[in-house]
């Protein structure tokens, strides 16, 4: 069973020829809405290659845009969702992502209702959903920390429960990594963008002293990844036809390595495969706006052969 637990929301996205200085103006080239979220984009991306998930994510509140959120879960075919998690006070806000593309394909985000998560999410309603599914050594939960304590509290209850655990930017000292878990993040958190040598080093220092297998990506330039007994070394990233949109390409990439786990991949098939989606989630507008098929990811893994072969030697 796959459990990917986290943010859901409404991404409002709108591409800019540039962004404006301060006090500036610049015109809105396009603007689109759609389901967003680490949870939601990752959840899609898995209904769309494998099966459905279980979505546990964030209440969304009442509203045209909850509404909207609804409809989009079910068209992407997430059937088993639970956003009943909130606190008995008061409703829930729907989370707003305003996201502004410019034409590099980097995003720059501003969000509302994201500060206000941790106490609309309720950590009794989280253990109950764990009952009910039998979260347990059969599942893989994945989490990503919008939810603050009560997203900590859900990843060790997971960890207990002898689930296998994905983090998602995790970055802070506190934060539980648990024994043996799979972790990833990006130079936008942690790390130097484009220092291979640094990025190395703390991915082995970080690797060794929680005795997880961490993942560093770092954007057109690849990544650094290792642990649990695999070296601790760079892949390169397979090209991007163009980028028209850099929005959700790490939780595509978290995606692509449950998919090759759930699946039977050895590490370095499911490597390369997370490597290829990310990048080519790129060609779309939105975080799951041109989610790709399998096919279309084998057959660009097999476009860059001596890409894919720098990734051997990691199973």
């Amino acid at each position: 069973m796959l459990v990917v637990y986290g943010t859901v929301c409404v991404d409002r996205l709108a591409r800019v020829d540039d962004l404006p200085r301060k006090g500036g103006y610049v015109e809105i080239v396009e603007e689109v809405r759609m389901l967003g979220g680490e949870a939601a984009n990752t959840a899609l991306a898995l209904a769309h290659w494998w099966r459905p998930p279980v979505l546990i994510g964030n209440p969304i509140g009442t509203g045209d845009d909850a509404d909207f959120i609804r409809k989009a879960l079910a068209a992407g075919g997430l059937d088993r969702v639970h956003l009943d998690t909130g606190r008995p006070a008061g409703p829930a806000q729907t989370p707003i992502c305003d996201i502004y593309v410019t034409p590099d394909g980097e995003r720059t985000m501003f969000g509302r209702g994201f500060r206000d998560l941790e106490k609309q999410v309720d950590s009794d309603a989280i253990a109950s959903i764990f009952d009910q599914l039998g979260i347990g050594p059969e599942t893989w939960f994945t989490a990503e920390p919008n939810h603050g304590d009560v997203a900590r509290r859900a990843v060790e209850s997971a960890a207990e429960r002898g689930a296998s655990i994905y983090l998602l930017d995790f970055i802070k000292e506190s934060d539980p990594v648990p024994e043996g878990a799979w972790w990833q993040s990006s130079t936008d958190w942690i790390g130097i963008r484009g220092d291979d040598a640094h990025n190395l080093a703390w991915v082995r220092e970080f690797s060794d002293r929680q005795r997880c297998f961490c993942i560093l990506s770092d954007g057109p330039n690849g990544f650094v990844a290792g642990g649990l007994g695999h070296p601790v070394r760079r892949y390169p990233a397979f090209p991007c036809p163009e980028s028209i949109d850099s929005t959700g390409a790490g939780d595509v990439f978290r995606a692509g390595m449950l998919y090759g786990a759930d699946s039977g991949m050895e590490l370095g098939d499911g490597l390369r495969f997370a490597s290829a989606a990310g990048c080519l989630n790129c060609l779309g507008f939105g975080g799951a706006g041109r989610l790709p098929s399998v096919a279309e990811i084998e057959a660009h893994i097999a476009a860059y052969p001596e890409i894919a072969r720098a990734y051997g030697g990691c199973s």
